[in-house]
């Protein structure tokens, strides 16, 4: 159990305690009003005191259990429903990076340390199975995102500032985007999704006419910038996902905090680098706190 849980119990033990207490005490000065009628209590008296006492423990432990900020994501699971399979899910990404490279300068500069690190956190990932593919733009930008399909992109600006523990947390937060589908569920509200699933579904990998249409979708998709726009409830259960698949694939979760701390610097000196990874993210200090109530609740299970 957490410590912090077993606090909220002992809170909540102790209150309980009080209430029947209380329940005697009343029930005891009810007797003695009948028989001697006492006065009333006044407010300095023991009973209004237990009272006050008992209220402000409950309102504690209350305000305590309700402090987790990522309590709307745990157990959480993730699925298809109401989206694309799996399989089509894969070909329009394959076909988002197609769009992408037309866009992007590729490089393998760093490459074989971004394959490292993004496997060990995919592998650690909730959907594990699925093959992720890291690729590296030659940018100045601060900047990463993720395609459907387990496509990753991660610009040389931010592979130079970060430390492994730190690359790990950026991968592994994109990753977390691929996990809970949220591409696949901006596409589908901005109702590209359902027309490229039945373009999908005629693809038999010949080119032509339906691939075509597919491959104008995906420029629309890309030239709207609908990878990079996810709502900030997104970006924070992405958080969550990622330094919980962090720690599970065994790098230090302080790297998503300090993370956190090179890009807040950067804004101060130089906002124009950052790319859209944090343009329409959280707070940065609400995500360093966040990550720090996750790597305490973390040790508290004895996972960090």
């Amino acid at each position: 159990m957490f410590p912090h849980l077993r606090n909220h119990h002992r809170l909540l033990s102790i209150a309980f305690a009080l209430s029947l207490l209380l329940a005697s005490l009343s029930t005891a000065t009810a007797q003695k009003r009948q028989t001697e009628k006492s006065e009333i209590p006044t407010v300095g008296d023991p009973i209004s005191a237990a009272l006050s006492l008992g209220s402000s423990i409950i309102n504690s432990a209350t305000g305590l259990i309700q402090s987790d900020p990522y309590s709307q994501f745990r157990g959480e699971r993730y699925t298809t429903a109401g989206l694309l399979s799996e399989r089509d899910e894969i070909k329009l990404g394959n076909q988002l990076d197609v769009e992408i490279r037309k866009k992007s300068e590729i490089t393998t500069e760093g490459q074989e340390r971004v394959n490292r690190i993004g496997n060990r956190v995919a592998r650690a990932s909730l959907r594990p199975n699925m093959v992720y593919r890291f690729h590296i733009i030659r940018d100045r930008e601060v900047n990463a995102y993720s395609a459907p399909g387990g496509h990753v992109y991660i610009t040389t600006a931010l592979l130079a500032m970060a430390n492994d523990d730190e690359l790990a947390s950026v991968l592994s937060h994109e990753i977390g985007h691929v996990v809970a589908r949220h591409s696949l569920k901006t596409i589908q509200q901005s109702q590209f999704l359902g027309g490229i699933a039945d373009l999908i579904g005629s693809v038999t990998g010949v080119a032509g006419q339906e691939a075509g249409e597919i491959g104008k979708a995906a420029a629309s998709i890309v030239a709207g910038g609908l990878l990079a726009s996810h709502n900030r409830e997104e970006e924070r259960e992405a958080d969550f996902l990622g330094v919980n698949g962090m720690v599970r694939a065994g790098f230090n979760p302080q790297g998503m905090i300090t993370m956190f701390q090179k890009i807040q610097r950067v804004s101060q000196t130089n906002p124009d680098l950052l790319g859209s990874l944090f343009s329409d993210h959280p707070d940065v200090q609400e995500r360093i706190a966040n990550t720090r109530y996750e790597i305490n609740r973390l040790r508290g299970r004895g996972q960090s």
